[in-house]
C-alpha cells in the first residue's frame, strides 16, 4: 500500500491574497474622504494667510505713499498681477520709488499672470482712497477700509477674504 502525504508550502493561496487586497482598498476608501477634507482645509488655511499677508502690505504702501498712485490707483476690483507683484517685491524701481520689499512671493504661488491662490485662481485686491472700498464680486457693501484682499475660493463665490 502506498501513502500519499499532502506536502503544503508555507504561504498564500490566491484567495487569501484577494481578501487581504480587498480589506486594504476598503480602509483606503474610507480613509479618502478624511484626507480630502484634510487637504482642503489646508488651501483655505494658505488662503486666508495670503489674503491677510496682501492686506498688511498694502496698508505699508498707502502708509509710506499716501496713495495708491505708484500701484495703478483706487479700483474696486483688480487682480494681484505681475505689476502689482513688481512693486510689492520691490523690483518695480520706477513706480516703487522707496524701494521696499512690502511682500515676498514663492514661486509656487506665482502662474506667470500674478499671484495664485491654492485653486490656480488669482487673488483680488480693492483699493479705496475715501477710507472705504467696495470689493467687486466680494462685497455688495462698502468697508470701512482703504484696501481689501481676497480669493475667489473653491468652489468659486466661497470667497476667502482678509475683512
Amino acid at each position: 500500500m502506498i501513502k500519499f502525504y499532502k506536502i503544503r508550502f508555507g504561504g498564500f493561496t490566491l484567495i487569501e491574497l484577494l481578501v487581504v487586497i480587498a480589506i486594504i482598498m476598503i480602509l483606503a476608501g474610507l480613509l479618502m474622504p478624511a484626507v480630502m477634507a484634510a487637504k482642503n482645509q489646508a488651501r483655505k488655511a494658505k488662503a486666508k494667510a495670503d489674503v491677510k499677508q496682501l492686506d498688511i502690505a498694502l496698508k505699508a504702501v498707502m502708509a509710506d505713499y499716501r496713495s495708491w498712485g505708484p500701484i495703478g490707483g483706487a479700483t474696486p476690483s483688480k487682480d494681484v498681477n505681475n505689476t502689482v507683484i513688481s512693486f510689492l517685491n520691490g523690483t518695480d524701481t520706477g513706480n516703487n520709488t522707496k524701494q521696499v520689499i512690502y511682500m515676498e512671493f514663492d514661486k509656487a504661488s506665482t502662474n506667470g499672470s500674478g499671484f495664485a491662490d491654492p485653486w490656480k485662481q488669482l487673488y483680488r485686491i480693492a483699493l479705496g482712497d475715501d477710507g472705504t472700498v467696495t470689493p467687486t464680486g466680494a462685497s455688495a457693501s462698502p468697508l470701512p477700509r482703504a484696501c481689501a484682499a481676497w480669493s475667489l475660493g473653491s468652489p468659486p463665490g466661497k470667497y476667502i477674504t482678509s475683512w
